[in-house]
């Protein structure tokens, strides 16, 4: 590793030290702020221009039944539900072959369970409506 040598403060520091800067504790106020900003604008410019259409669509979505909606959404929630369990166990499979942390395996162990309750609550909760 190389280094850096301070003549005048007698000091030794590594390249990495040397060239790490130091950021002021306001810069993360900034970037928050600014990207609140850039959102709201982006929801204003996008709810100013299709007013008519968003208006149009709430209207026609709220005029059906809770029930429809939810049994017309369902197919495609539980094709993402049923990617995330496939993209947890073989991200799982992945890790173990790999052979990396066992807690990486377990978090994704963890994400795969989670995603499961999700689709059979979803499943139990379609079977319930549909009677």
């Amino acid at each position: 590793m190389a280094t850096h040598y301070d003549d005048t403060h007698h000091l030794v520091i590594s390249d990495d030290d040397v060239r790490s800067g130091v950021t002021g504790h306001n810069v993360r106020y900034v970037l928050a702020l600014s990207m609140t900003g850039v959102i709201a604008a982006f929801a204003a410019i996008a709810i100013y221009f299709g007013f008519d259409t968003l208006s149009e669509r709430l209207s026609a979505a709220l005029a059906r039944h809770p029930w429809e909606v939810a049994q017309s959404l369902a197919p495609y929630a539980a094709i993402i539900l049923g990617g995330a369990i496939t993209g947890g166990l073989l991200l799982g499979i992945w890790n173990v072959v790999a052979g990396a942390s066992e807690d990486d395996s377990e978090s994704f162990m963890r994400l795969r369970v989670a995603t499961q309750f999700a689709l059979i609550c979803m499943i139990m909760a379609l079977l319930y409506i549909s009677k």
